[in-house]
């Protein structure tokens, strides 16, 4: 079962404002499959007509997305689309344009497995390392997550929490997970709120951790934010979002 969420999520690459939206076009055609793995794009005039481009911004725009490993170009052969396997999917837009074009089962059970790796040992590093001012922004977004109206509400505050925990590690590895996972994070917190009873039902767990992360217990700290995604690994199997599909 393919799942997709609601919000549209846009590329942060940061270039000129018709060079970066050129580099948005592309990335979305190829993470979407508009230009499958393995094709040629078309030549540079016909991009250029279509992209309404000079050729200077289309060759830096597909610099930019070869440096993210999504495109290659030779000369006298043209540019074609990477397999999958080589692109880098940690970079904060192409995660962006995948949650954009509809991530299927495969990709939200990369997300979670990457979830179940990190987000425990982060819970327990910083139930030991996070600094008053730390904690204050974790109890800020629990409360906005307790005053949430709305799916759309607890999913900011939802994504506010997790990122809170990551930042009180204080781990300069893993602080960039918060940019890097953010908008691919928000697309399943988004789901699997929706796939909930009450879309504040996983409350209680986030106070269990929040407790144990004030109470300076890191044991505590990782063994509830390891149920919490045990929760929300069953969630996802109810709504078939786990469904196994053929490697890439």
């Amino acid at each position: 079962m393919t799942a997709t969420a609601t919000h549209t999520f846009a590329a942060t690459y940061a270039g000129r404002h018709r060079h970066g939206q050129v580099v948005k076009t592309l990335g979305h055609a190829v993470v979407g499959g508009t230009y499958p793995m393995g094709a040629l794009l078309p030549n540079e005039e016909a991009l250029c007509r279509s992209l309404d481009v000079s050729r200077t911004a289309l060759r830096e725009a597909i610099k930019v997305l070869a440096a993210k490993g999504l495109l290659e170009s030779r000369p006298r052969v043209g540019t074609w689309v990477r397999p999958r396997v080589g692109w880098n999917m940690l970079d904060p837009d192409v995660l962006a344009w995948r949650c954009a074009t509809g991530p299927d089962a495969q990709f939200y059970r990369h997300l979670l497995e990457l979830r179940e790796i990190i987000e425990p040992a982060a819970a327990a590093l910083a139930a030991r390392s996070r600094s008053p001012e730390q904690l204050a922004d974790m109890e800020q977004a629990f409360k906005a997550m307790e005053d949430a109206r709305n799916v759309g509400e607890w999913v900011a505050a939802d994504l506010s929490f997790h990122n809170a925990v990551l930042q009180a590690t204080n781990n300069p590895l893993l602080v960039p997970l918060v940019a890097i996972t953010s908008s691919a994070l928000e697309s399943l917190l988004s789901i699997t709120a929706r796939q909930a009873g009450g879309f504040n039902d996983a409350l209680p767990d986030h106070r269990k951790v929040l407790d144990a992360i004030r109470d300076g217990d890191p044991q505590r700290a990782l063994h509830r934010m390891a149920v919490m995604l045990s929760d929300t690994r069953e969630l996802m199997q109810q709504a078939d979002m786990l469904d196994d599909v053929a490697p890439v």
